[in-house]
């Protein structure tokens, strides 16, 4: 019943930040009237504040796709960007309510950065990088974690993304192409 209470909070503060996507925060009181719950109810037994809802947030919504981080492996996973694109675009989409929202409203101000620092960590971990690019490794990190995580945002922030399965393609062809390949150089047409 509590994981079902709180799955409902969350719901409800999903609901608040499409309605205000403006608004960086909301209060207990405005939480759970949209919850249908009293406040101390979620004070009680299961939220101390807003940013215990945002901290629970983080861990439902990436906790698979941490568990494929954690359990990655080069020998039997192979390339680490496929396997992201085999196994978390998939989870991803799963889950793309709640990780939408988090894109397009400020409810979460802190959700790229939390991204970034948890995409990174498995990338540090997993990637060793070209050298003949002037940057160390923790820029290069920087760099990949960035692009996936801004590949992603531009697929789930849709109101109907793509399928994971064909989004998978877009995803692994747009990691293995240059970025001057995503641009054709021609003039556009006068309006």
């Amino acid at each position: 019943m509590t994981k079902d209470t709180q799955d409902s909070i969350v719901s409800a503060l999903i609901t608040l930040a499409k309605q205000n996507p403006k608004r960086s925060s909301f209060t207990m009181t405005e939480i759970a009237r949209q919850a249908g719950i009293s406040r101390q109810a979620i004070y009680q037994k299961h939220f101390h504040n807003y940013e215990d809802i945002i901290k629970y947030i983080h861990e439902q919504a990436d906790q698979q796709i941490f568990q494929i981080f954690n359990n990655y492996c080069l020998i039997r996973d192979g390339n680490p960007i496929e396997c992201f694109a085999d196994y978390a675009i998939p989870l991803i989409y799963e889950n793309r309510n709640i990780i939408r929202t988090l894109f397009i409203t400020q409810v979460d101000p802190g959700w790229k950065e939390f991204l970034r620092v948890a995409y990174s960590k498995w990338l540090q971990k997993n990637i060793h990088y070209n050298k003949e690019f002037d940057f160390s490794e923790n820029d290069m990190t920087y760099v990949v974690t960035n692009m996936i995580i801004t590949f992603i945002e531009a697929w789930i922030r849709k109101e109907n993304p793509t399928p994971p399965e064909r989004f998978k393609k877009t995803f692994l062809l747009l990691t293995t192409i240059s970025l001057r390949d995503y641009m054709i150089l021609q003039e556009k047409d006068s309006e």
